[in-house]
């Protein structure tokens, strides 16, 4: 009977870490993805620039993804949300010479397991 509860308790204890292993690796895979995004779309305002002069004035992560979609071979979102609830923040900056409302920069943030902490990718 003792062997049994020695055993039991062996097999619960490697469960409780390689479910904590498991954990930490599904939320570093998805922090990874996350900056992956958000360079990715980074690279895609970069080139719409280029080709517009400036960056898109929309004031939503969603309403600038179908601005620059043709930049883009598929959407980014978050890999927690969806097409419809990216998670992501899109933030346009300054006032440029391409008009009254485009953007000059832009900002885009995710926030990262598991405390939430902002990651930011940003121009000028």
């Amino acid at each position: 009977m003792i062997e049994l509860l020695v055993v039991a308790t062996i097999m619960i204890v490697l469960s409780t870490i390689a479910l904590i292993s498991y954990r930490s690796a599904s939320q570093s895979s998805r922090n990874a993805k996350r900056k992956t995004d958000l360079q990715t779309v980074r690279q895609a305002l970069v080139l719409y620039r280029s080709d517009n002069g400036c960056y898109p004035p929309d004031t939503t992560y969603t309403a600038m993804l179908t601005t620059i979609s043709s930049y883009l071979n598929e959407t980014p979102y978050d890999p927690q949300g969806s097409e419809s609830i990216p998670l992501y923040t899109y933030t346009p900056a300054g006032v440029g010479n391409c008009g009254t409302t485009e953007a000059t920069g832009f900002t885009l943030e995710a926030l990262l397991e598991p405390d939430d902490t902002p990651y930011t990718v940003s121009n000028p």
